[in-house]
């Protein structure tokens, strides 16, 4: 028996996403409601949200300080900008309320875990790049040789010159 694959499209997911996500906030608000009753529920809410946005702010300062660090020294802060990225979402979903986004908000949190997501975003992202652009850098594991016969051509602009030369690769 054959089975079927569906794929949704970026925004059928944010429209599921953006059903289900609020559905399961309620359904485990509501289990804690029970539990424990609703000032107690209220307050987990409000005391998460508080801290979080507080850890979020501070781990964003220090990221924004190593961001700058790393630019004064002139080097590439694409890690620094990736974490800024992750804790600015660990924010925005500590604020949210619930539990579940509060759990994702607060892993955001933790370096080592951010660490680690930062890698298997980079190598989504490279492959997703390959993938789309044909492998142009002839490291890639997917290097495709027509392209990567086809050099640019260049334009090199320079304001002091009369005239404008066009670069070509030998052939």
């Amino acid at each position: 028996m054959k089975t079927q694959s569906v794929s949704f499209s970026v925004t059928g997911k944010l429209l599921l996403a953006f059903i289900l996500v609020p559905l399961i906030e309620l359904t485990l608000l509501h289990q804690l409601y029970l539990r424990v009753q609703f000032p107690t529920t209220l307050l987990v809410v409000v005391m998460t949200g508080i801290l979080g946005v507080s850890l979020a702010r501070r781990q964003g300062l220090n990221v924004w300080r190593a961001i700058q660090h790393q630019l004064a020294q002139g080097k590439n802060p694409s890690s620094e900008i990736m974490n800024g990225v992750m804790v600015l979402l660990a924010g925005a979903f500590l604020m949210t309320p619930g539990l579940l986004t509060d759990g994702v908000g607060f892993a955001l949190l933790v370096p080592w875990l951010r660490s680690r997501l930062q890698v298997r975003l980079a190598k989504w992202f490279r492959s997703r790049t390959i993938r789309q652009f044909g492998g142009a850098w002839a490291s890639d594991p997917f290097h495709r040789e027509d392209v990567a016969a086809e050099k640019p051509s260049v334009r090199v602009v320079d304001p002091h010159a009369d005239s404008i030369q066009i670069n070509k690769p030998p052939e």
